[in-house]
């Protein structure tokens, strides 16, 4: 019982950190900075790889979502203590707080239930690679035309022809961009990311302000959980995008080099 009493006390000081962070920010103009900046964080790291000399897309995208990850797993751990920061949280937590202090007056205390505390989803936020970001102006009025004008050249094609880009290049590279897009968009843009990491650093300051020994989720561990799904989808379209290029157009330096020379050749 007294157990059942401490989860419900967190919960409702949960609910309380999160009322107030909506109502004095605006939160959803925080994730577009955030995906903001991440965005031009892995433009940054594809450019550079793109002078150095990685040749392989598929390779160049892997490490560009890997760098822009790290980057925004940084970026929210700091902007959440930035918010706490100034309403103050880590000065003006109460000393009476009602948390848990675990069986026989020490020890820790795990709530039975993981915090969601954004009730998101596991998709947050938006970004992309160099090549991602050049080409999303470019893929949804070229790419139906492009395939339309791949299907009219392998139908009239005599026998004995080749077609030198085959539609299913064609066909793979727009589902990987427009999969691989909606994953990023959903992982770098949204704000549920923002407010779990918030409300899981609140409560250690509140712990520590209360001398109270709990063991949390912590913002590390529970910004992985809201993203790692949207993370492995993009990866695995990016590497599909990569490698696709790759093999039908090895000398495309970059995905709108791609497909400019897809539109050239049919």
């Amino acid at each position: 019982m007294r157990n059942l009493s401490n989860w419900r006390s967190v919960r409702l000081w949960e609910t309380d950190v999160e009322r107030s962070l909506r109502q004095r920010h605006v939160l959803w103009l925080h994730g577009l900075c955030l995906g903001t900046i991440t965005m031009l964080w892995m433009w940054a790291v594809s450019h550079l790889q793109m002078l150095a000399g990685v040749d392989s897309l598929a390779l160049r995208y892997l490490i560009t979502l890997g760098a822009g990850y790290a980057a925004y797993l940084l970026l929210v751990r700091l902007w959440a203590a930035m918010l706490l920061a100034r309403d103050e949280w880590g000065a003006d937590v109460p000393a009476d707080l009602p948390l848990p202090d675990g069986p026989q007056g020490g020890g820790s205390w795990t709530p039975h239930a993981p915090l969601d505390a954004g009730g998101g989803g596991d998709f947050a936020g938006g970004g992309a690679s160099a090549d991602f970001a050049d080409a999303t102006s470019a893929v949804p009025d070229g790419l139906s035309e492009v395939a339309g004008g791949a299907l009219e050249a392998a139908a009239s094609a005599d026998e004995g022809a080749i077609v030198v880009v085959p539609v299913v290049a064609v066909f793979l590279i727009g589902c990987a961009i427009f999969f691989g897009a909606g994953a990023l968009a959903l992982l770098y843009f949204g704000w549920e990311v923002l407010l779990t990491v918030a409300v899981e650093l609140a409560f250690s300051y509140a712990a520590a302000r209360t001398a109270v020994r709990v063991t949390r989720e912590g913002w590390a561990s529970a910004a992985l959980r809201l993203t790692w799904k949207p993370l492995a989808g993009a990866l695995c379209c990016a590497v599909l995008l990569g490698a696709t290029i790759d093999w039908f157009i090895p000398s495309a330096q970059s995905l709108p080099q791609a497909l400019r020379i897809i539109q050239a050749q049919i």
